[in-house]
């Protein structure tokens, strides 16, 4: 349950007095025994009863027939019916001092046993439970049986709802009314594990198609239209738009490191282990750990061994081009070496052709390692249509996949030193033409005097 504010608190606690004395002002005809109780809720053909004896300190919680007879023995606290179960803490604490949360029926039979830190009504058949988890704080959905649906894989949020920070706090006599806080600045500003939405959200989610992503304090969080949370207000980044992410996975970042998520069902598929990643190709994610590439696979199953300096994304030709350093070549999905690691560049390929680099000059080879063309060109671009640019010894050329040249033009750099000497020349004539004209003034100055 969503948990308000301190003030908040004492408001409700204030109206929930108010709403049970309210309540017993009714007439209660022939059932003067709830009189000697200081609340009281009907629930069909029965009563949950409390007698206060120390407000916020000592009080008793029981389940009764409608003759008073009482059908449990004396629980801290009793809540709301739900779907035919209630949540309820027994007298005895737990081990930190604080309340173990279960659910009994209405003839006071205990169907899940009190072992939760803090929970919630059910809703749909399901709820959610808070319980300690190594360090953390964790949480599962369960069933009305108390079988659990799905659990939060909490320890990958190594920095988060730690259990050393967490504060717990409950409604004065009413300790299902209680939550897990993470203070930010008291009285007002805190975080929790759980989460409430309202109506217009609820329906907003639910309509969605799969996941909902929300942001909450410059934090994201993940849950799926059953209302489920999948993924714990921690994320420092999401990316919805599959800017890096796609073919059944998508990237997800908790503090410096990244991993993946079902964008279907909201699971963490692969855990924050990576410092960088890079769009998917054809089933294959390149991913970047301790400073080197390797791949997985959209089971998160490490498919190539993290050792390249640099790598690309695998083409059609099944080819990705890597380095170790700084010698470049190609492997194919398996990991095996396809082109040696010997050039100084290697581009991805393309239309079955890559682009090679050895010292300054440029040639391409064809994916069985075979050169198209000689290793001449001073500039050279990948093949990303089915022909490409190049030039040698100031001559521009369009090279052809069969590695046949076509004269179309100058070098670049040849034209940007035709344009500066032209540039020279205009100035030495414009500086020429200047003196010449400047002379003939001058002369005809003399011949007046």
């Amino acid at each position: 349950m969503l948990r308000p504010t301190f003030y908040h608190l004492t408001y409700l606690f204030l109206l929930l007095q108010s709403a049970w004395a309210a309540a017993q002002t009714i007439p209660v005809g022939n059932k003067a025994w709830l009189k000697e109780y200081n609340e009281y809720r009907e629930y069909d053909d029965v009563y949950v009863v409390k007698k206060v004896i120390i407000p916020c300190r000592s009080y008793e919680t029981f389940i009764t027939d409608k003759s008073g007879r009482k059908l449990s023995p004396a629980y801290r606290d009793i809540g709301d019916f739900a779907e035919g179960l209630a949540e309820f803490v027994p007298m005895e604490l737990g081990p930190e001092g604080h309340g173990l949360h279960g659910f009994i029926d209405k003839r006071g039979k205990i169907v899940i046993e009190p072992k939760y830190t803090s929970t919630d009504r059910f809703r749909d058949g399901k709820t959610w439970v808070i319980y300690p988890s190594g360090k953390h704080y964790g949480l599962s959905y369960i069933d009305l049986k108390g079988n659990e649906i799905y659990k939060i894989p909490i320890q990958h949020y190594t920095k988060d709802y730690l259990i050393k920070d967490s504060d717990i706090d409950f409604l004065c006599n009413h300790d299902t009314k209680e939550d897990v806080l993470w203070w930010v600045r008291r009285p007002m500003d805190f975080n929790i594990l759980n989460f409430n939405f309202s109506r217009f959200i609820e329906k907003e989610i639910k309509a969605s198609k799969f996941i909902y992503h929300f942001l909450y304090k410059g934090k994201y969080g993940i849950i799926d239209k059953n209302m489920m949370l999948k993924v714990p207000v921690a994320l420092d980044d999401i990316d919805p738009d599959y800017k890096y992410s796609g073919q059944g996975m998508e990237r997800v970042q908790y503090g410096d490191k990244y991993g993946y998520i079902s964008p279907f069902t909201g699971d963490l598929i692969v855990p924050f282990e990576y410092t960088d990643t890079r769009k998917p190709t054809n089933g294959l994610f390149w991913v970047k750990k301790d400073g080197k590439w390797g791949c997985i696979d959209k089971t998160g199953k490490l498919r190539i061994r993290h050792l390249y300096d640099e790598a690309t994304g695998f083409t059609a030709e099944n080819r990705s081009a890597v380095a170790i350093n700084g010698k470049f070549g190609h492997i194919d999905k398996s990991g095996r070496i396809r082109t040696p690691l010997k050039y100084d560049f290697a581009s991805y390929y393309n239309h079955g052709v890559s682009m090679i680099r050895i010292d300054d000059k440029y040639g391409y080879i064809d994916t069985t390692g075979h050169f198209i063309t000689k290793i001449i060109y001073d500039e050279a671009l990948p093949f990303d249509r089915i022909t490409t640019t190049v030039e040698r010894s100031w001559l521009r050329f369009e090279l052809s996949l069969d590695g046949k040249e076509k004269f179309v033009g100058f070098s670049y750099k040849l034209n940007a030193v035709f344009i500066i000497l032209g540039v020279i020349i205009f100035i030495w004539l414009n500086n020429l033409l200047y003196q010449r004209v400047l002379k003939k003034r001058l002369v005809k100055i003399s011949n007046k005097k």
